[in-house]
């Protein structure tokens, strides 16, 4: 009986750890490639103009990562319209056969 609350409690600690290493990869990782960027362009041009834009794209992708569960649901919504899963589908049998016709 102990092995399995040690089996369950190994799993959702697996399942915290995970949940942190996400937070972790969203919120430090991705920012800090967001600034690397933005300054290796402007370091590579010194174009106020091509910073800006790197700039406006690091924003971009930082928030499309924040909010990739919004983006899913909404991909979903429009895809599979009435909510229905394409694979949920039913199709009408198809008649085989006719050889008394």
């Amino acid at each position: 009986m102990s092995n399995v609350v040690m089996a369950v409690d190994t799993l959702t600690n697996v399942k915290l750890i995970g949940a942190d290493v996400k937070d972790i990869l969203i919120n430090t990782v991705v920012p800090i490639l967001g600034i690397w960027f933005v300054a290796r362009t402007w370091k590579e041009s010194g174009s106020p103009l091509k910073t800006f834009v790197a700039l406006i794209a690091a924003g971009a992708i930082w928030w499309g990562v924040l909010n990739m569960t919004l983006l899913r649901d909404q991909t979903g919504e429009t895809w599979n319209h009435n909510g229905t899963k394409a694979a949920a589908l039913v199709t009408a049998p198809v008649a085989t056969g006719g050889e008394g016709r």
